[in-house]
């Protein structure tokens, strides 16, 4: 989270011809599934409602980021289907061939536990602080950004199961060397060793 893994993903697509599947996207598009916005609402109460009826998502991650059991209880609501939605989406990108790289840009991949889904997981690590003030330059108070950063495994945790790591020490030009270096010496190479 805010560690830069779509400013990343930006760059990789100047590069390479890339199919995204966004989890974000998804997740607020299920969000305005009747059948989850139904369950939602009963589980977090009508607070969350905006005035035309739907989910407010900045009031929703305000309350359950500050409830750990709630946290829970949504997460058992809303990640079954996304997750269920990228394993279908995985199994679809490898019956093509019309893009270089099928990516995922999902952060709770290890927390998911689909890691092996992928041919390589790829870690963004945004220099010390830089997340936190990202996200309070989204409009999070400290302790919002703190909850959500906290929501999540440790940054060191994924490092050490990700395949490769990428370090954005916010900046752009060496992120985007970065980049062209992963995909031309490490993960291009892959692929090709893939396909034969």
């Amino acid at each position: 989270m805010a560690s830069g893994k779509t400013t990343a993903l930006e760059l990789l697509g100047k590069i390479a011809r890339l199919d995204v599947f966004e989890a974000d996207r998804l997740g607020h598009k299920l969000l305005r599934e009747p059948w989850i916005r139904d369950a939602v609402v009963e589980l977090c109460g009508r607070d969350i409602l905006d005035g035309g009826g739907e989910i407010e998502r900045g009031r929703l991650g305000r309350m359950v980021f500050a409830d750990r059991e709630l946290l829970v209880r949504y997460n058992n609501l809303i990640h079954p289907p996304l997750i269920e939605s990228v394993r279908a989406a995985v199994e679809e990108a490898r019956n093509r061939s019309d893009a270089e790289a099928f990516v995922v840009d999902a952060a709770l991949i290890f927390e998911w536990g689909i890691g092996r889904l992928f041919d390589a997981v790829v870690a963004v690590r945004a220099a010390q602080g830089l997340a936190l003030r990202r996200l309070l330059r989204e409009g999070l108070t400290e302790i919002e950004a703190r909850q959500r950063l906290n929501s999540q495994l440790r940054e060191e945790v994924k490092v050490q199961r990700a395949d490769f790591v990428i370090i954005n020490d916010n900046d752009l030009e060496a992120l985007e060397r970065r980049v062209w270096f992963l995909w031309e010496h490490q993960l291009a190479p892959l692929k090709r060793a893939r396909a034969t």
